[in-house]
């Protein structure tokens, strides 16, 4: 029974034996320094376990870090904020006015004047022309009268007239004129006219 405790006791100890050994610190010829658990050269330092680990920087890798890894304090963007929207009614006015704000008043078609030699006979229609806008300029304003006898029977014809140079606010009075044959027979003489083409300079 001794001699088992004994034997035990050995292989503990031959167990616990490297644990216990000193480590060296071995300089070599070349300058080298090795590490080893015996004083190989003679020379050789005990290294101090007590000493504090010297704390390395890391070394990211190849390809490199990944961003929210190479930034770990970097917060969320900030969202872009939303393009400006034009608020009707402010800032420069780009697109011309509706050709609705040229208005036409005292439409009247007067007595037509007749040639018998010739054979023909001129209608006039008159108005008043206003451009409403308080910016844009009527370069060209183009006028449709649409004249016809009382009888609706005689004359039914349209005629273009254009006015150039209706300015911002302003009226004029404009005269529309058809020359064409004599009916064979005279009636008064009614006219109509609508705003056929608007060109706007600025």
């Amino acid at each position: 029974m001794a001699g088992c405790l004994l034997i035990a006791g050995a292989v503990l100890l031959g167990v616990a034996a490297p644990a216990l050994a000193e480590m060296w610190k071995c300089k070599q010829g070349d300058g080298a320094t090795i590490f080893s658990d015996r004083n190989l050269t003679g020379q050789c330092t005990p290294v101090d376990e007590s000493a504090p680990l010297m704390r390395v920087p890391s070394v990211p890798p190849p390809g490199g870090a990944p961003p929210e890894e190479a930034m770990p304090d970097a917060g969320t963007p900030a969202p872009k904020e939303p393009a400006p929207v034009p608020t009707p009614g402010r800032g420069r006015r780009i697109d011309p006015p509706n050709d609705a704000v040229i208005t036409i008043r005292d439409l009247t078609a007067g007595a037509p004047s007749y040639n018998s030699l010739l054979g023909i006979a001129n209608y006039q229609a008159t108005m008043f022309l206003e451009n409403g806008d308080t910016e844009w300029t009527a370069e060209k304003v183009c006028i449709t009268v649409r004249f016809r006898d009382v009888s609706l029977v005689f004359v039914d014809v349209n005629q273009v007239g254009c006015m150039e140079g209706l300015k911002p606010l302003g009226g004029r009075t404009f005269t529309v004129t058809y020359t064409g044959m004599i009916p064979p027979r005279l009636f008064p003489i009614m006219a109509e006219a609508k705003v056929d083409y608007v060109k706007w300079t600025k």
